[in-house]
């Protein structure tokens, strides 16, 4: 029962989060939310677990499993429920933070239970198993929600995932394990400090993609979510027992594997969001057939980790992380151009390359990271590379909105020089593009002509914006296969000979 609960539980909390990827549009006509807002409700359930995913199971070990799977369990109702009925996108986004919270404390506890509670011959099965359940369910979660949002509403997805969070809340309660109490005090300031910093960082970017680079508490926040991640940094030297030892981290696997991490979570991240509202906003599709065009990019992860895992235990190679980075950059550059000509089968066969480069860079890099350390440091270095990888995501989708943003701020410079359209703002186009009440009060207001050139002007601002995104999102993932390339050259051999050496 418990390697089932696990499963379950660690499966269906991740998935929350991409569960809306499809469902983003219609919350955004139905919200008539701004682009800023979107990608807010998107990064609300992110940004948690990267601040507290190094922190859940030190909890667990002072409070005891029990205790915080029930807790974050019950959160992870409630907000879901928060969510069902919210009636505005800061709504959806409190409870989306909340969803996060419960997300970054209990999921983590599958793979701790799983450790505690299976056998060491049938660990090894058991983690390959538990990570198949949350890759199936993390991909079919957003045609759930997709076929709910077509067929009834959106808020019902929210609304299953209340109904699971109470049937699992009932389960942990009903199961027996140890209580997993440790003497190993929670770092506080650590916590505290990667938090805020963290938070004033993201918070710093979405300023810049909705008031522009000049803007100043922008620049303010910036400087001051700096100043809390060096603070956390000297915390963590001074500390006996840090969140993330820094010191570990440091080392080359550990390094080059949380940079090929973060980018390509940060590429993928971008590119699955901006896809669907493409898809559905620019060329018409409902949120099941652009399901449907997506579904390429989800066969690789589907298929190849377990495949790219037996390779690399046979001959592990950096050259498997650095192929897939940059066959990421590749297959991005290919979506870009499908998309520049409208072409659907290559856009799709772009997607399906990008679905098999993923796998080839997540599991030999976690892979490599652990190889760096010993057995009793696997927590601390699965924290870190949870944390890269879900940063590398936040980070990208705010990034990748500074640039959509910049985009739509020069569309609308065009028109306000060639249409004399000066009330027009940026919400406005992005209320065009999603079919929002906005939007319609506004070519309700203007001449047919002057209507058609302002829908003119969204959609190609739109069709742009994903464009650059793409291309500058291929250029990163190009630039760290390069790096870690040159990085790794004089080490490639010693690096291969540590990672077939137990920690």
């Amino acid at each position: 029962m418990t390697m089932a609960l696990a499963c379950v539980t660690t499966s269906v909390l991740f998935s929350s989060a991409p569960s809306i990827t499809l469902a983003l549009p219609t919350i955004q006509r139905d919200l008539d939310a701004t682009a800023s807002t979107l990608r807010w409700i998107v990064i609300a359930a992110q940004l948690p677990l990267c601040c507290l995913a190094a922190a859940s199971g030190r909890l667990a070990d002072l409070l005891g499993y029990r205790t915080v799977l029930r807790s974050a369990l019950l959160c992870f109702a409630v907000a879901s429920a928060f969510c069902a009925v919210g009636p505005t996108g800061h709504w959806l986004i409190a409870g989306r933070v909340l969803q996060g919270v419960a997300v970054a404390l209990a999921a983590p506890l599958g793979i701790a239970l799983l450790a505690r509670e299976i056998p060491l011959r049938m660990r090894g099965w058991a983690l390959g198993t538990l990570a198949l359940s949350i890759t199936l369910t993390s991909t079919t979660a957003p045609y759930l929600v997709a076929a709910l949002t077509d067929f009834a509403d959106w808020r019902w997805g929210f609304g299953v995932y209340t109904a699971a969070g109470l049937v699992l809340l009932v389960l942990a309660g009903r199961e027996r394990y140890g209580t997993g109490r440790t003497a190993v005090p929670m770092d506080w300031k650590g916590l505290l400090t990667l938090t805020g910093g963290l938070t004033l960082v993201v918070v710093s970017l979405e300023r810049v993609a909705a008031w522009g680079h000049r803007d100043l508490p922008a620049l303010l926040l910036l400087l001051a979510g700096a100043a809390l991640l060096l603070l956390f940094a000297l915390v963590e030297r001074a500390t006996a027992d840090p969140l993330i030892d820094l010191g570990m981290c440091r080392r080359p696997n550990v390094i080059a594997a949380g940079a090929g991490l973060a980018l390509t979570q940060w590429a993928s991240l971008a590119l699955s969001i901006y896809l669907s509202l493409y898809l559905q906003q620019v060329l018409g599709y409902s949120a099941l057939q652009a399901g449907l065009v997506a579904l390429p990019g989800a066969l690789g992860p589907l298929l190849l980790p377990r495949l790219v895992g037996r390779l690399h235990d046979y001959a592990p190679n950096w050259w498997t992380v650095v192929g897939g980075a940059l066959l990421g950059a590749v297959s991005l550059m290919l979506v870009a151009l499908a998309v520049d000509r409208g072409h659907l089968v290559t856009l799709m066969l772009a997607l399906l390359a990008f679905g098999f480069a993923t796998p080839l860079v997540y599991t030999p890099a976690n892979s490599f990271a652990m190889s760096a350390v010993p057995t009793a440091a696997y927590g601390l270095i699965g924290g870190f590379t949870t944390t890269a990888r879900q940063l590398g995501g936040v980070l990208g989708l705010a990034v990748s909105g500074m640039f959509f943003a910049q985009v739509q701020a020069g569309a609308l410079t065009r028109l306000t020089r060639t249409e004399g359209l000066g009330s027009v703002q940026q919400h406005d186009l992005d209320s065009l593009v999603a079919d929002g009440e906005r939007g319609r009060r506004l070519l309700d207001s203007l001449s047919p002509p002057s209507a058609q050139a302002v829908l003119d002007t969204a959609s190609g601002a739109y069709t742009a914006g994903f464009l650059t995104v793409l291309l500058v999102n291929a250029g990163l993932l190009a630039l760290g296969s390069a790096s870690m390339l040159v990085a790794l050259r004089h080490r490639m051999s010693g690096l291969t000979g540590e990672a077939g050496r137990p920690g």
